[in-house]
């Protein structure tokens, strides 16, 4: 119990028993905020004080004793025996103010004799040990219950079936189902069964005593002791072992041969472990080996050396339960898996999240640390949806894991869980003749007139010296959907969107050179242009130029300016002309000035699918050209059969002009037409006539059938609209451009793998 009575120390137990509503000082004679179980040795020694200036410490070494009321002790000439009697008999853990009581620690042949005595024979373990953690999981509860059960005042009424603990015993049976009558002794279930009651009064009965048994209730013989806390389980907690998850060797020759202990007891390392927002200390890792191919069996990973050589190679297990992301600092996937979730859906960098999990959970985990749980569960997602084994050399840092895991998994940007997607946004029947029909009331004569735009608008004519083209005839039309019939009838009709967002890793400044920089931190070449020109003269005043132009305070006005470029104008300045490069035009090629500092890649072009799946990604050196453009199409679509039906693009007319140029066409326009997306196609047809004729995403004559869907609204008209969402990649971008603030400051490597894995996790969910 956690005060018994004793006449020796009055002042002192009233005090305890008080809850803390007595003055401390008359009891301490020494005010503090917090008593500590040393303070109350040296209460005990000093003679029932805390000063030792007072009469009353004197006083002990000469053997008086004194009942000075409430702060008065009775203390024996033996202060040692003294001190030892009133240790055994107050709880350390209440003594000092913890806000945690322990766990129930009552001798197991009691709480055995209390099942057998209360419970059915029958009754399992895993029952017994719900209905104790039910109750040591909610002290307030109990508290609630036990001071109904003991009243204060005149006008309460004592009440032990009240409805706290009626409650407590609802939430037993309604968990326990059917097994709740494994509570009951066969005689209590007949008379139950007998008299058709309730059993939640006598189940709330049985409980009550259970509490009594295990000294769950703040009263010590109807005397109010303290308030329950919640109950500490830290002496029940379990040591964790983090084993190999495989139960025999899985190398072919072996035939399943056992796993035996490799690491010798003395050597077993002790490390931290993270279980979701839970920290072990002093979890220990056990590493297996296979006594006849003598590979080695790690909780998430295996190593074996390679035939005739001494090289290891390691393979990255997918069905690993915890990852190694420090010397000693192991994590389950329910904290890696958390660490991306956290990235994708809250554009977070490692240093964030690292910042957002120490400040939630107080574990000094660093950056490293974090990015490392995101490069391994990153590894062995795309892995397990590729349905490989990750392999590597043994021992490669995180630098070169990232690096191979892109070259492996990266797939030179193809989003491998796109794979063979189709659904009702991206995917439309075939049809073989329009759902447009001719009318002059619609304007839908012009090859121009796009659906959800210009039904009943004028079409803008060309702005240049073009001949307008003569309308076309139904007969005409139809010859022409004759012609261009897709080369697999009645295949389901499929567009991809591409476009690109203005964002890219630093890379070698040295001309046509796109490698990664020997030094990210001020570096300007890659390794081999390093040995070239690393150390030649820089011409000092144009670097001297350049110091002061990428100074801080510098940029941060040049930043400021971009943002707010009319802000604070003066009558004698001219305004800031930005020159953005227009989307239907090739980049301007523009000269180095110098090699001071590292270039950047222009921009990251990706392939989508009208409802936002992502297809492929890559990565522009210097431009968005049509050439670029083409040649990634032809990579990530290298025969005709993998081909789409449509290729939206906001240059569209360029891409199938140079298509033209490097007679490629011919190959391309068996199976696909290009077309611009409908934002940019209003302003390029009034300047361009081959987009006019063959690039509109949605015409209103009848070219394209399966362009254009007959739509019926609310009230009940029909209309026309665009078959295909054109803006997918216009979304796309706006989600990316979240990422910039932390892509832009990546290695190469680095920058490759994270947004790889972003878009990877975008496209999965």
């Amino acid at each position: 119990p956690l005060i018994v009575k004793n006449s020796n120390f009055s002042g002192m137990l009233a005090w305890l028993d008080s809850n803390g509503t007595l003055p401390s000082e008359d009891v301490w004679h020494v005010e503090k905020t917090v008593y500590t179980i040393n303070d109350l040795k040296a209460w005990v020694d000093n003679g029932g004080t805390l000063d030792p200036k007072s009469k009353r410490a004197k006083e002990k070494g000469k053997g008086k004793e004194k009942d000075k009321g409430i702060g008065g002790s009775h203390v024996h000439k033996k202060g040692s025996s003294s001190r030892k009697h009133i240790m055994t008999h107050i709880n350390p853990v209440a003594a000092v103010g913890s806000d945690q009581n322990p766990f129930p620690d009552i001798l197991f042949q009691n709480f055995a004799e209390f099942v057998t005595e209360n419970f059915n024979a029958k009754v399992s373990l895993s029952t017994v040990l719900l209905v104790l953690f039910l109750m040591t999981d909610n002290p307030d509860l109990l508290n609630l219950h036990a001071h109904q059960k003991h009243p204060h005042t005149s006008d309460e009424r004592k009440s032990v079936l009240n409805g706290w603990i009626k409650s407590l015993s609802w939430a037993i049976q309604l968990k326990l189902n059917d097994k709740a009558l494994e509570l009951f002794s066969d005689n209590e279930k007949s008379k139950a069964k007998l008299l058709q009651e309730d059993l939640t009064s006598p189940l709330a009965l049985k409980i009550d005593k259970l509490a009594d048994a295990l000294n769950l209730t703040p009263y010590c013989e109807d005397r109010l002791r303290t308030k329950l806390k919640p109950i500490s389980y830290d002496t029940i907690k379990g040591v964790h072992l983090i084993c190999p998850p495989s139960m025999q060797c899985s190398t072919l020759q072996c035939g399943k041969h056992n796993i035996a202990q490799y690491t010798k007891t003395r050597d077993i390392p002790k490390v931290t472990l993270i279980e979701g927002t839970t920290i072990h200390e002093n979890a220990m890792v056990l590493t297996g080996e296979c006594s006849k191919c003598k590979t080695l069996y790690m909780a998430d990973h295996e190593t074996a050396s390679l035939p005739h050589s001494t090289d290891k190679t390691r393979v990255y297990l997918n069905n690993a339960k915890f990852l190694k992301v420090g010397a000693n600092l192991w994590v389950d996937r329910a904290f890696s898996a958390a660490v991306i979730n956290g990235m994708y859906s809250f554009h977070a960098s490692a240093a964030a999240y690292t910042e957002f999990w120490n400040n939630s959970f107080g574990r000094k985990t660093t950056r490293r640390q974090i990015w490392d749980a995101f490069v391994q569960e990153s590894v062995r997602t795309i892995s397990s949806v590729s349905q490989i084994d990750f392999e590597t050399s043994d021992n490669l840092d995180i630098e070169s894991l990232t690096e191979t895991a892109y070259d492996i998994l990266g797939e030179e940007g193809l989003i491998r869980v796109a794979d063979g997607h189709e659904c009702s946004e991206c995917t439309q029947p075939y049809k073989a003749t329009a759902d447009v029909i001719l009318d002059a009331g619609l304007n839908n004569n012009d090859p121009a007139a796009m659906a959800n735009n210009d039904e009943g608008r004028q079409v803008p004519p060309l702005a240049v010296n073009h001949i307008n083209p003569v309308p076309q005839t139904e007969e005409e039309i139809d010859e022409e959907q004759a012609d261009n019939t897709m080369a697999v009838d009645h295949a389901p009709v499929k567009m991809v969107v591409l476009d690109g967002i203005v964002m890219g890793p630093t890379h070698c400044a040295f001309e046509n050179c796109s490698s990664d920089l020997n030094n990210a931190r001020g570096g300007a070449f890659c390794n081999f242009h390093e040995l070239d020109f690393g150390r030649r003269c820089q011409h000092q005043p144009e670097w001297r130029k350049y110091i002061q132009d990428h100074s801080r305070s510098t940029l941060s006005g040049v930043r400021r300016v971009l943002k707010r470029p009319n802000e604070n104008i003066q009558p004698w300045q001219q305004p800031l002309q930005r020159n953005v490069q227009p989307h239907d035009k090739n980049a301007e090629e523009r000269p180095k000035k110098n090699y001071f500092g590292p270039s950047r890649f222009y921009c990251v072009e990706t392939i989508c699918a009208p409802c936002g799946v992502v297809i492929a990604w890559t990565k522009f050196v210097k431009a968005e050209s049509p050439t670029n453009i083409l040649e990634f199409l032809e990579r990530v679509y290298p025969t005709e059969e993998s081909r789409p039906d449509y290729v939206c693009i906001d240059k569209a007319c360029l891409v199938l002009a140079r298509a033209i140029s490097l007679k490629k066409w011919d190959s391309w326009q068996k199976t696909t037409r290009m077309v611009v997306d409908s934002y940019h196609y209003i302003n390029h047809r009034v300047t361009d006539f081959l987009c006019r004729k063959w690039c509109n995403p949605a015409p209103l004559d009848g070219s394209a059938p399966n362009l254009v869907v007959k739509e019926t609204d609310k009230n009940g008209r029909e209309y026309f609209k665009r078959a295909f969402n054109t803006q997918a990649c216009e979304h796309l971008n706006s989600w990316l451009g979240g990422y910039d603030s932390i892509l832009k400051c990546m290695k190469g490597k680095n920058f490759n793998w994270f947004l790889h894995v972003m878009i990877f996790y975008h496209t999965k969910l």
